[in-house]
């Protein structure tokens, strides 16, 4: 029981990781390429929120 919970820890922070990475990385180069501020902002929050959401649907429904 002990590893499946670990599996599922590392699968919570591989999601929130890899949300905040992707699209924080689209956001700043939309920032780069059009010449404004806020993207990189945007890009995180759409990356942390969706993340959220897969984890909620993934694990928050057992």
């Amino acid at each position: 029981m002990a590893k499946r919970e670990e599996s599922a820890m590392w699968s919570i922070f591989g999601y929130l990781l890899s949300g905040l990475l992707f699209w924080g990385a689209i956001g700043y180069g939309l920032d780069q390429w059009l010449n404004q501020g806020y993207f990189t902002l945007l890009g995180l929050l759409v990356g942390i929120s969706g993340a959220i959401y897969l984890v909620w649907l993934r694990f928050g429904r057992e």
